[in-house]
């Protein structure tokens, strides 16, 4: 198996004629969560972190999808929670992920949510300077020492491209990059006396989190040797208790564009920027490799840890989406759906994933579609470019694939409400998350129960 392969067996495939009865019983678009995929995902990365010569864990993280329902079945395999907000805390704590094992992430924490941590015990990870007065502040009131996690970013990129020009702007962006602190920087050095300068405060972990959907192994190893050069030295000062190498672990089902400008104007002129083949990352691999680049920097029995989502999601969840409109134009065919950016919100990114027509026998004969939302705005577009059989007509059902990460936490009501979540348990079946109503978009208006009066200037 190669290094850039795929680490778990391949997914079985989606009972479709079972989507086409979540269809007909709860109308459309609709999410649907298969639960055994979801298991198995969390089994293959248990196997992987156990085949360690450490001690390992993971913090799901919560921020990829919220849904209740979900993370209580995660918490249930004994993962705990990488959450990066104060209600994201709240939410994890309901779904029962012990505190002990929940970190605080983010550029930006309240004071409040700080002082909640604190109060549960949850380890902050440190990402703004000022975090730290407001951490020892709080500890000091208490009378006791906490441990906190400092956020390091290693400056080089973790993906890349023939596009050179697309290479020079990953290398910028990854050096320019807002989340955590530059490795070898004076920057480092001074948020790390400062933390050793306080009396209530114990460092005792590092974090790092790269980017997101990152495919490339040895690139990704690469940056991650900075973070962990980094923490060899905290740990011969501070001894650490753990090494968080944050998530972002990219999955097959999906493919993002990596081209820049110089891609752009070739296709301006006609040319085809195609790109190559994308490696599939082998997270079981990429998880031995660090443990052995910690063991060449002498932080053998310090815990590795790392903040799955997308992993451990993406795949666990589809779109069922009915085409609503047909045109064939000049210029392109379109199919329009019921379900665009406001069910799928990375739609307008240039993310592409997989859609299947289900339901029927369709034609052997395929045709370039493009293929879009029901959004009054031109960026609910899900492929420009889609090979679909050249029947499909009004009324067919639509599948899009890989759509666990990132679709219900930023989901909206843009134009057109949500429609519900069925989470699919083997024979069972259950709405977890209903459709959303014009009373759910509005509830939050008039909060007082008085009509609103209109005012004119005099």
């Amino acid at each position: 198996m190669s290094r850039e392969s795929s680490d778990a067996a391949q997914p079985a495939a989606w009972d479709y004629d079972r989507l086409v009865q979540v269809a007909d019983r709860h109308g459309t678009p609709a999410q649907v969560l298969d639960v055994r995929r979801l298991d198995r995902a969390a089994d293959h990365l248990r196997e992987a972190l156990n085949a360690l010569t450490r001690p390992a864990r993971a913090y799901y993280s919560v921020k990829t999808n919220y849904l209740p329902y979900l993370c209580r079945r995660l918490a249930g395999h004994g993962m705990g929670a990488d959450v990066v907000s104060g209600y994201e805390m709240e939410a994890a704590l309901a779904a029962g992920f012990p505190a002990s094992k929940m970190v605080f992430n983010g550029p930006v924490k309240y004071e409040d949510e700080m002082a909640a941590a604190l109060r549960h015990g949850v380890r902050i990870n440190i990402d703004a300077e000022h975090e730290i007065e407001a951490v020892e502040r709080m500890a000091a009131e208490t009378g006791r020492t906490v441990e906190v996690g400092l956020r390091i970013s290693p400056g080089i990129p973790v993906s890349t491209s023939s596009d050179p020009s697309y290479r020079a702007q990953a290398e910028r962006a990854a050096r320019r990059t807002r989340f955590g602190w530059p490795a070898g920087s004076p920057q480092l050095v001074r948020l790390v006396e400062r933390i050793a300068d306080c009396p209530h405060l114990s460092l005792t972990a590092v974090h790092a989190h790269l980017s997101t959907q990152i495919l490339h192994h040895d690139l990704m190893l690469a940056a991650l040797e900075r973070v962990l050069d980094e923490a060899g030295a905290l740990h011969r000062r501070f001894g650490l208790s753990e090494v968080n190498i944050g998530g972002g672990f990219g999955v097959p089902g999906i493919r993002r564009p990596r081209s820049g400008p110089l891609s752009a104007l070739w296709s301006l002129q006609g040319g085809d920027p195609a790109q190559g083949e994308e490696p599939v990352l082998d997270l079981a691999s990429l998880l031995s490799d660090v443990d052995k680049l910690m063991q060449d920097r002498n932080l053998d029995g310090v815990p590795l840890a790392c903040e799955p989502g997308r992993w451990l999601v993406s795949d666990a969840m589809v779109l069922v989406t009915r085409v609503m409109s047909r045109k064939e134009l000049p210029e392109a065919n379109w199919l329009i759906l019921d379900g665009g950016h406001n069910m799928a919100p990375w739609a307008g990114t240039g993310e592409v994933h997989r859609l299947v027509p289900v339901g029927r026998a369709f034609s052997p004969v395929s045709r370039n579609w493009s293929v879009a939302g029901p959004l009054c705005y031109e960026n609910d577009i899900h492929a420009t470019a889609a090979d679909l059989p050249e029947d499909v007509a009004v009324g067919d059902l639509l599948c899009l694939h890989d759509t666990g990460a990132y679709s219900l936490g930023r989901s909206n009501n843009f134009i057109r409400t949500r429609g519900p979540v069925v989470a699919l348990d083997g024979d069972r079946e259950e709405v977890v998350w209903r459709a959303e109503t014009t009373a759910d978009v509005f509830h939050l208006a008039d909060p007082e129960g008085q009509a609103t009066t209109a005012r004119t200037s005099p």
